[in-house]
């Protein structure tokens, strides 16, 4: 009896002795998983800062959003960023009360850094501004590109939604309209504001409106290729 008591203690002892080497690991992991989703969420709003203002700077019509915000700097004398970290405020605002919720930190980081970023991008020069048709055409294609796949990027972190889309999200769960009709129709109604507010509508907004699903959609799937390391914790 005192030999196989002294058997399953000898087997137990080593399992006890790596609980705390097991602890340790978990916590190194949490740490690092934290600190790659916020390098993920940070980057992503950072090339979809970049994108909007290149396809701003290319002069072909702004994204339905965007000829809102520049319809009110035209009347207001505010900086872009500076109006869409206004408008992205009442969106979440609204957003939050239809929902009786309160914003997620990732949702105000949203908020606030994609306006700050437009800002230094435009501020520091370090967004080109195309005179010629053919960079004014690719430049509006690249911004479209960068814009969706920084989208892209921003989701596969896992921090929360922008203040527009936790709009779309709130309408949806109040009225159970399908999620395309309730984005189209934000969409619509903010084109229209911008459009009396004097925004810069053209054919560069119908174009964005039908391709930037798509190329959202591709960089989803590839940021969840590339960054899975990086934002879930099984591959850290």
């Amino acid at each position: 009896m005192k030999s196989a008591l002294r058997a399953i203690t000898a087997k137990s002892a080593p399992a006890l002795n790596d609980a705390p080497r097991q602890s340790v690991r978990s916590r190194n992991g949490s740490v690092l998983l934290i600190i790659g989703r916020t390098f993920v969420f940070l980057f992503g709003l950072a090339m979809m800062a970049y994108g909007i203002v290149l396809l701003v700077q290319a002069k072909f019509g702004a994204a339905p959003w965007d000829v809102m915000h520049l319809g009110v700097v035209r009347w207001t004398g505010l900086s872009f960023g500076r109006v869409r970290q206004a408008v992205g405020l009442i969106v979440v605002v609204v957003g939050c009360l239809m929902l009786l919720k309160w914003p997620t930190i990732g949702m105000i980081a949203n908020m606030v850094l994609v306006g700050e970023f437009c800002n230094w991008f435009t501020v520091l020069h370090l967004v080109p501004s195309p005179t010629d048709l053919t960079t004014r055409i690719l430049s509006f294609a690249a911004g479209m590109v960068i814009w969706g796949f920084g989208t892209g990027v921003y989701i596969q972190s896992g921090l929360g939604a922008g203040p527009r889309d936790l709009l779309m999200l709130a309408i949806h769960a109040r009225t159970r309209w399908p999620i395309r009709w309730v984005r189209s129709m934000i969409e619509v109604a903010a084109v229209l504001i911008g459009i009396a507010l004097g925004g810069p509508f053209a054919i560069g907004t119908i174009v964005y409106s039908l391709a930037i699903g798509h190329i959202t959609e591709y960089g989803m799937k590839l940021s969840r290729f590339f960054l899975r390391p990086l934002t879930e914790g099984k591959e850290i």
